[in-house]
């Protein structure tokens, strides 16, 4: 299967670490045109300079994904810089550390203005700048299938994502425009890095391929879900979690 993106033009937020750079770049390296947002300069400008390897046009922008109208000064300078978008990716997301009945009211709006609000905001984006139709992907958990004490409101605001993404993919699907969501498992980045040291055991222990995913395995299947081998997708969110809870004793299997 040979996935390319010559001539498209792509956009990722919070493209400059993680996930979000390991599916700039790997868009990049599919020769298309890339978008990405931040709210670090010093992280923006080194994935920008990272991205310009691959040759294809590369934007970047400063642009808090949870204020409206930042996210939409960005999307216009991004159709300017690219032309008309093709496929815009709502990676960008955080996540709270507390019990919800602990969780300030200003958290919670800071939560689900970033995380939900965002991918409203990006549909509309979607709908007014694919002239020529595109592809909505956006980014859920598998929190939002199973959530977990301390991280509720983030399950809460993930499970909005996947609703929202099978409304959106109805509404949308006239100006043929697909939406789909991606489910990550447990990612090998930075952020995840100090969680997975400490208790890699009991979390491998639930996967049953016995390992952590990369970021690139996500990029990988965000790709996929852009690309024309996906053209009859829409509506539905992709696990990719190396089996994560597929069943409830997946190591058994190993030890057999």
């Amino acid at each position: 299967m040979n996935i390319t993106f010559q001539n498209k033009n792509v956009v990722i937020t919070g493209g400059n670490a993680g996930i979000g750079l390991a599916t700039a770049t790997a868009f990049a390296k599919s020769g298309a045109n890339v978008a990405i947002c931040a709210r670090r300069e010093d992280k923006l400008n080194s994935a920008v300079a990272s991205l310009k390897q691959f040759g294809t046009t590369v934007y970047g922008g400063l642009c808090d994904v949870g204020d409206s109208k930042q996210l939409l000064a960005f999307a216009d300078e991004a159709e300017k810089a690219l032309g008309t978008l093709d496929v815009w990716v709502s990676n960008a997301a955080i996540g709270p550390s507390a019990k919800i009945i602990d969780t300030p009211e200003e958290m919670w709006d800071q939560y689900f203005n970033v995380n939900v609000k965002s991918i409203y905001v990006g549909a509309k984006i979607a709908k007014a700048k694919m002239k020529n139709g595109g592809v909505l992907i956006n980014a859920s958990s598998f929190a939002s299938i199973m959530p977990s004490v301390n991280t509720g409101v983030y399950a809460a605001t993930k499970a909005a994502v996947s609703s929202l993404t099978k409304t959106l993919a109805s509404e949308l699907a006239p100006y043929n425009i697909r939406v789909v969501a991606y489910i990550p498992g447990v990612i090998h980045t930075d952020i995840n890095h100090a969680a997975i040291e400490k208790n890699r055991e009991q979390m491998l222990s639930v996967i049953p391929l016995q390992k952590f995913g990369t970021p690139e395995d996500i990029a990988n299947g965000i790709l996929f879900l852009a690309s024309d081998f996906a053209s009859y997708i829409t509506g539905t969110c992709l696990e990719v979690t190396g089996g994560k809870f597929a069943t409830q004793n997946p190591s058994a299997a190993w030890n057999d």
